[in-house]
């Protein structure tokens, strides 16, 4: 007759649940370069001015991406924030424009042309980026 072992089930069960949260994860992070998405953090030291000094109003600010991608951007922040296509001393250019992002909430653009985009927040105009589409 074959013995039940407790411990061998306490066991399995050790290694099986991390196996299928560590394969959730890998799905995951690989679903995000598959379906292309590329996300951007908007942090809240964002709307301080010393952000633009550092290079750190927008996580990355600068990335490169493939064509048809698409860019989200979080409003990781406690402020109100744009994603506006264009630069502060020109202006918009009107290819992208999130209008207001509450804290918490998300802007999204896909890029279905090559080339470099500027973008800026319209409210802190020294908060700027460029996607680069290749």
């Amino acid at each position: 007759m074959k013995e039940s072992c407790s411990s061998c089930t306490k066991f399995s069960l050790w290694v099986t649940i991390p196996g299928i949260v560590i394969m959730a994860i890998l799905f995951f992070a690989a679903s995000q370069s598959v379906f292309g998405e590329t996300g951007i953090s908007i942090p809240n030291e964002a709307s301080d001015l010393n952000c633009a000094e550092s290079g750190n109003c927008f996580l990355p600010s600068d990335i490169t991406i493939q064509l048809g991608e698409t860019v989200t951007w979080s409003n990781d922040s406690i402020v109100l924030h744009t994603v506006t296509s264009g630069n502060s001393e020109d202006g918009p250019n009107e290819i992208f424009d999130s209008q207001l992002i509450m804290a918490g909430e998300t802007f999204s653009h896909t890029f279905s042309d090559v080339g470099q985009f500027q973008y800026f927040c319209s409210i802190h105009p020294w908060m700027s980026g460029t996607v680069t589409v290749s």
